[in-house]
């Protein structure tokens, strides 16, 4: 059964439980909000740059994408974002970030910093503040994050000329950690797990959102319940064991779903408790 043929069944506007990081169906728990909203303060007052880590699944890259497009909507900012390629070297990194500002690049890493440097002084005179996302930031290496260090020495007396802000999966905590240069100018956040509560809210959020009216499951705490001892609060598993109950229940004909069908779908995905 397709999507086209589920919207239908269901009555809705869009499918609600696809995997595509769409910031439309991000849900605001708290620990959203708070890392939304110290993005922001630490882009606006161009304080520091920032690393932001979490489980695989845990809702970093539509987190990513929503500072992206909340950003872009104030004409001050000059935001870009990244999916970090596992590039090897510091120079073929450099070169992507001039591109990706639309800058000239240089066979000279040197010249080519330059470039980049002189573009960052331009954009504070007409008080516009670039700001880098870097998604997938665990691949970059050691060369690489050296890269970053040596940007973040771009700035004046009282402000940074380049906002950064890394979002990756544990391991890159843990190579910050580790480069304790680096570690010593950037702050964390770290993305965790949800609660079930927050788990449960985010699930009815995005059926909301889609134009779905009513309750999903028949038995909700234990559904709720079954379905948080299985994805471990992680919002990925969780919107993948949805997006294949509702092909079940559209097969079968029916419009809610028991705690039983959520187990079974979890284990078909390799899901433990």
């Amino acid at each position: 059964m397709d999507n086209a043929a589920i919207i239908k069944y269901f009555a809705l506007n869009e499918h609600p439980f696809m995997t595509s990081p769409d910031p439309r169906f991000l849900y605001f728990s708290s620990q959203v909000k708070e890392a939304l909203a110290k993005c922001e303060f630490m882009a606006r007052d161009r304080i520091g740059p920032i690393y932001m880590y979490g489980p695989i699944g845990s809702g970093k890259t539509s987190l990513v994408r929503r500072l992206q497009e909340k950003l872009s909507q104030d004409e001050r900012y000059n935001v870009k974002l990244l999916i970090s390629p596992n590039l090897k070297s510091s120079n073929a990194f450099l070169r992507l970030i001039l591109e990706t500002f639309d800058e000239k690049t240089e066979r000279s890493y040197t010249a080519s910093l330059a470039n980049f440097e002189k573009f960052l002084v331009k954009q504070h005179k007409q008080n516009k503040i670039p700001v880098l996302l870097i998604d997938e930031a665990q691949y970059l290496n050691r060369d690489t994050l050296k890269l970053i260090h040596y940007l973040l020495n771009f700035e004046t007396n009282r402000t940074k000329l380049l906002q950064i802000v890394l979002v990756g999966q544990e391991e890159l905590g843990t190579k910050i950690l580790r480069y304790k240069e680096l570690a010593s100018r950037m702050f964390p956040i770290v993305i965790n797990a949800m609660s079930i509560d927050d788990l449960r809210d985010m699930i009815n959020f995005r059926l909301t959102v889609a134009g779905y009216r009513g309750e999903l499951f028949e038995d909700v705490d234990e559904s709720y319940k079954t379905l948080y001892t299985y994805t471990k609060g992680l919002p990925r598993d969780a919107i993948k064991i949805c997006f294949e109950l509702f092909i079940e229940l559209a097969a079968q004909g029916m419009k809610k779903a028991h705690a039983k069908q959520v187990e079974e779908i979890a284990k078909g995905q390799n899901l433990r408790v």
